[in-house]
């Protein structure tokens, strides 16, 4: 006898469909809201500086522009090759710093000089946009005008193009403009050389084209930024924005390795170890410890960590999570709770230690604890920022959110700038959230939270 049993649709009514309807609309409202600024940093963080300030805003950064600069020198004479580079050396700053400075609103994202002679290219030197700003901002032309007689004063303008990176060879290298260049910046650049920054040599033409990957590029120079506010220091010199990224690793690496092993074990000892009634009143007191407000007890225990040696290092920084989370250890608790006893029992007529049941039974089963702990204390860490910045003056010692919020206080940093080195120290988490969703919902229903 065949079932002849069929599911029956239920057509939602006009109410119902209302309602979801409703949810829909509101929860897109909500996402838009949370993602926008989010959105407008990315945008902010590939626009020319001055694009960020425009009226209405634009929510998208306009096309990169490469411009290409070709300098003639045929006819011109030189008394030797020296004398002929440094002609060429002070043309390569005047047209990159004139145009950089002049043509900011253009989104010319990279500037490239060539110098010809004889229908050969001797010279040629290219640079980001960001890597010229930063010049002006931090480094040979900080706190002056980009004004000729300024760009080319003592030997500012060999430094600069030292810094940039250029080629020179009289006999010719194998560089040349690129084919199909647009003429829209042509008029413009040739008006601003001839009446603002004059040349040695004769301004041949100028080209373009659109290079989008350009407004990835800047990234490259946000996380070398540090190098140029802070010169004095070796380390952040030589490893920039990557020295805020090492110390917060590590700081956070301690955090979740100290935090899953101490609260497990305080948790064990409670579950197992001590009599009910005990083991509530040790996790009340861990309970307790969430509840104490940071302020109250901020400056007694700056006091006493200075008094021990633990300020302006790395200890100052480690010591706080040698201190369990009171949840964490809750949660734990909970979860060892759960073991049926049997494993225990049996174990234990194998004559297996307190440190057997932890190490072999409690620790493999709470893999779902442990990934929720790891995550949730890498999530809280890596946003920290007020005992960081409280315990540390060295700049070697800096934290992610504590190099951003010094960096942000700079009169020189500009705002693309700024929501570029933003979207570097959030983006970890967001993956960090994305890839281990499912896991992170996993370990939430196995602690028996509940939403």
């Amino acid at each position: 006898m065949k079932n002849k049993n069929k599911t029956i649709h239920v057509k939602p009514g006009p109410s119902e469909r209302r309602l979801k309807i409703c949810a829909v609309v509101i929860s897109l409202l909500f996402a838009a809201l949370m993602l926008y600024p989010l959105i407008f940093a990315i945008s902010s963080s590939m626009k020319d500086n001055a694009k960020i300030y425009e009226i209405p805003p634009q929510l998208l950064p306009d096309s990169a522009n490469s411009l290409s600069v070709v300098i003639d020198y045929s006819g011109m004479e030189f008394s030797d090759e020296a004398q002929m580079k440094d002609a060429m050396l002070q043309d390569n700053i005047l047209a990159m710093l004139g145009i950089n400075y002049k043509m900011a609103d253009q989104s010319i994202m990279e500037i490239k000089v060539y110098g010809t002679k004889d229908g050969k290219t001797i010279f040629y030197s290219r640079a980001h946009q960001m890597k010229l700003q930063m010049e002006r901002d931090y480094g040979i032309y900080s706190s002056t005008t980009i004004k000729k007689d300024v760009l080319l004063h003592g030997d500012r303008y060999v430094r600069a193009s030292d810094s940039i990176g250029y080629e020179f060879d009289p006999d010719g290298i194998a560089r040349t403009p690129a084919e199909g260049l647009s003429d829209a910046f042509e008029q413009q650049v040739s008006l601003l050389l001839s009446d603002n920054y004059p040349l040695n040599g004769t301004l041949a033409g100028a080209g373009s084209r659109t290079r989008n990957i350009l407004n990835l590029e800047s990234f490259k120079y946000y996380l070398q930024m540090p190098a140029y506010i802070y010169p004095q220091n070796e380390t952040i010199v030589r490893f920039g924005f990557m020295t805020f990224v090492a110390n917060s690793i590590i700081v956070i690496g301690f955090a979740m390795i100290s935090q899953v092993i101490l609260c497990s074990v305080c948790a064990f000892v409670i579950s197992r170890l001590l009599t009910k009634k005990a083991g509530n009143f040790v996790l009340l007191f861990f309970m307790g410890g969430m509840m104490v407000p940071f302020a109250s007890i901020m400056l007694p225990q700056l006091i006493m960590y200075r008094q021990i040696g633990a300020y302006n290092n790395y200890a100052a920084l480690l010591l706080p999570f040698l201190y369990p989370f009171g949840f964490y250890v809750y949660l734990y608790k909970g979860f060892f709770d759960q073991i049926p006893g049997s494993y225990f029992e049996a174990a234990s007529l194998d004559g297996a230690s307190n440190f057997y049941l932890y190490t072999k039974i409690c620790m493999p089963l709470s893999k779902a604890i442990i990934s929720l702990i790891a995550l949730q204390t890498f999530i809280g860490n890596w946003n920290d920022f007020f005992w960081a910045w409280l315990v540390t003056e060295d700049q070697r010692l800096w934290t992610l959110n504590v190099a951003l919020y010094n960096i942000s206080n700079n009169r020189g940093t500009k705002q693309n700038a700024l929501m570029g080195l933003a979207i570097v120290t959030i983006t970890p988490v967001i993956l960090l959230s994305i890839l281990f969703s499912k896991q992170l919902k996993q370990s939430v229903m196995a602690s028996g939270v509940k939403g």
